[in-house]
């Protein structure tokens, strides 16, 4: 990883650059190969003496197994990770302000895969979501940042969808807080095509809050967002977003819209009826990262490598296309909206760009604000300060 990356244009008025950007990474190529060896948790800081552009230097690194999603602790300068690897650990690392990092805390979890985790507003209960056993797990943080577990731990279950090399089984993919229901843990199950909904009580336990969410064959939820009564849902399989309102007890479907309007995406639709998933150069055509922004959604979307922006017409409940644009490289794993940039995590071309919102909105390709070399990234987190308590440009709803 070089040393410092510096930007191919200057960002556009509306655009802010954060002072430190954090990257999680895998620990291995798309072939099964050992990626670089800059891999592990890495801290970027904005070089405010460079001379062409904007550009970001490494201030810190921990090589953590293939942690491919950190978030900072609501209260500490603090950032827990989840490793994607078998088995599995959750690590809780200071960080200091001249990002350095040190783990205070690390267990293994009980699952295989885990690929999210989630940390409650009080900062006490981490949930993991596992991948590849399918299952849901807490740990609890202590005041030091040691970790203890897991607590409790909820196995995934339900009819499999159609696609039988996807959903052969429970895959938990991401585990989300729903701000307005205390307690109640969203969890996306890629591989039965449901939202589940587990309650995390007051010693981490966990049970089921309410019946799942259920989606159409073959979606195969990945990532979702919780947006005041609103639920916008990327589901990797089918190439949609499908957007919810809540109800009473639960949320009801409201509108649906394909993630791209790339061709090889045309197949795509979770393969039922036998359909094949589509394809492009760079692999099969796959959803990925997903960010709402007041009236505006973002998803980015892999093999097609493009970014699609829509407006959300909060009281229809309907999503209308602006426009799509190139990632600006292969195989986009993270997207982060902030500050006037589109934040992206370019896993195959090892790489994190900026792209300009104006031109995303506009459908226009344009150089990038800010390039980074970052072997195998697939997590963006942006930090207003130098330490993570400062808070989070971008951070997920």
């Amino acid at each position: 990883m070089t040393d410092r990356a510096a930007s191919a244009s200057v960002p556009s008025p509306r655009a802010a650059l954060p002072a430190r950007v954090v990257v999680g990474t895998y620990s291995v190529g798309p072939e099964g190969d050992a990626a670089d060896s800059g891999t592990g948790l890495v801290v970027l800081d904005l070089d405010a003496h460079a001379t062409d552009g904007p550009a970001y230097a490494r201030a810190g690194h921990e090589a953590l197994v293939s942690p491919t999603w950190v978030v900072p602790h609501p209260h500490r300068p603090w950032l827990v990770s989840v490793g994607e690897s078998d088995p599995s650990e959750v690590v809780c690392s200071g960080l200091d302000e001249d990002g350095r990092l040190t783990v205070l805390g690390r267990r293994t979890t009980g699952g295989d895969g885990a690929c999210h985790l989630a940390v409650d507003d009080g900062g006490r209960w981490v949930v993991v979501a596992h991948y590849g056993s399918g299952t849901v797990e807490t740990f609890r943080l202590d005041e030091d940042g040691g970790l203890t577990g897991p607590v409790a731990r909820r196995a995934l279950d339900g009819p499999t969808g159609p696609d039988e090399e996807r959903q052969d089984r429970s895959h938990a993919h991401q585990v989300v807080l729903d701000p307005r229901r205390l307690g109640e843990v969203l969890v996306c199950d890629l591989g039965t095509d449901r939202v589940h909904r587990l309650r995390l009580d007051d010693e981490g336990g966990l049970s089921e809050a309410a019946a799942p969410v259920v989606l159409p064959p073959g979606s195969g939820p990945r990532h979702l967002v919780v947006d005041g009564d609103l639920l916008v849902v990327a589901c990797e399989l089918a190439c949609e977003l499908r957007v919810l309102r809540r109800t009473e007890d639960g949320w009801a479907p409201s509108a649906a819209a394909r993630t791209t309007s790339s061709a090889a995406a045309a197949g795509g639709s979770g393969r039922e009826g036998g359909a094949e998933r589509g394809t492009a150069p760079s692999g099969p055509v796959l959803v990925s990262g997903l960010q709402v922004a007041d009236d505006l959604v973002l998803v980015a979307t892999r093999g097609a490598d493009v970014v699609t922006a829509f407006r959300l017409d909060r009281d229809a409940g309907t999503l209308t296309r602006l426009a799509e644009v190139s990632t600006q490289g292969h195989h986009p794993r993270d997207l982060v909206l902030a500050d006037g940039l589109v934040w992206v995590a370019n896993q195959w071309s090892d790489e994190v760009v900026a792209l300009g919102l104006d031109a995303v909105l506009e459908g226009r390709e344009a150089p990038s604000a800010v390039r980074v070399a970052v072997p195998r990234p697939a997590r963006v987190l942006l930090l207003d300060g130098r330490s993570s308590q400062h808070g989070v440009a971008g951070r997920e709803r």
